[in-house]
């Protein structure tokens, strides 16, 4: 038995729907506000494993009463036990390319997209809160860098430099996805994989978050790209679980730079 426990599809809590739909898996659906704090509620499953993740407010896959984290874990695990079309490169050089990809854009996007997300859409939201009680929520959150992420957010931290420099990080990461899509069709060998459903989970919000970075002029293999993933139809289903009908406005901290540092 499959169970999802996932906020809006997009960014990380995109990533194991993409795969769960493109292997017509058979899962049931948990729909949780992670900026309500629904993920502390009694019942809510855990582990110390995905209490102490990277992507901290992130999805949550049991997978036959356990519980696993961290969405490139779940893309693998996906991949691997499921019937249905295969998602993983068939040669173990491109296995490893995958993996490789899953770490490096863990640490140079991963972070950097959230934070943007988080200070253009969550912190404003949660600006019109009743602050005390919100307050007193995070307050209880462990482990502390967990805590620390959610009072960035509600403290202002990430103000206007601080948003100036995530967008100076992007260049590098952004730069390697469109050099390697002039020389081939997907990131991790000739088929798409997922290392190209990690990627675009990661990718597509800065359509938004930074358009001065991906456009048609400076990254159009990108655009391309992401393109033809987004018309995949598993995508257009796990776009279509939205509940806000405003998914791309859908951002929680992490993931955490670091323990990824």
């Amino acid at each position: 038995m499959l169970e999802l426990y996932h906020y809006e599809p997009n960014g990380v809590f995109l990533k194991p729907l993409v795969a769960l739909e493109e292997k017509h898996a058979d899962f049931t659906s948990h729909w949780f506000d992670p900026t309500t704090f629904e993920q502390f509620a009694a019942g809510f499953p855990s582990n110390v494993e995905s209490s102490l993740q990277l992507e901290r407010e992130g999805p949550l896959l049991v997978a036959d009463g356990t519980v696993i984290s961290s969405t490139f874990f779940m893309l693998e695990y996906i991949a691997e036990s499921l019937p249905g079309p295969s998602l993983l490169p068939e040669s173990p050089y491109d296995r490893y390319r995958a993996r490789a990809w899953g770490q490096f854009l863990g640490l140079s996007l991963g972070s950097t997209v959230s934070a943007l997300g988080c200070a253009r859409y969550l912190a404003p939201s949660l600006a019109q809160r009743d602050q005390a009680p919100m307050r007193r929520q995070i307050e209880a959150i462990e482990p502390i860098e967990r805590r620390n992420a959610w009072l960035a957010v509600v403290d202002g931290k990430y103000d206007e430099a601080a948003t100036a420099a995530f967008l100076q990080r992007l260049a590098f990461p952004v730069g390697r996805i469109e050099s390697t899509l002039a020389a081939a069709a997907w990131l991790a060998g000739p088929d798409y994989s997922i290392a190209d459903i990690d990627a675009y989970a990661l990718t597509d919000p800065l359509r938004d978050l930074a358009p001065d970075i991906v456009n048609e002029k400076s990254t159009p293999r990108t655009l391309e790209w992401l393109a033809r993933i987004a018309d995949r139809p598993a995508v257009r289903a796990a776009r279509g679980r939205t509940r806000s009908g405003r998914p791309g406005t859908a951002f929680v901290p992490g993931i955490e730079p670091s323990r990824w540092g």
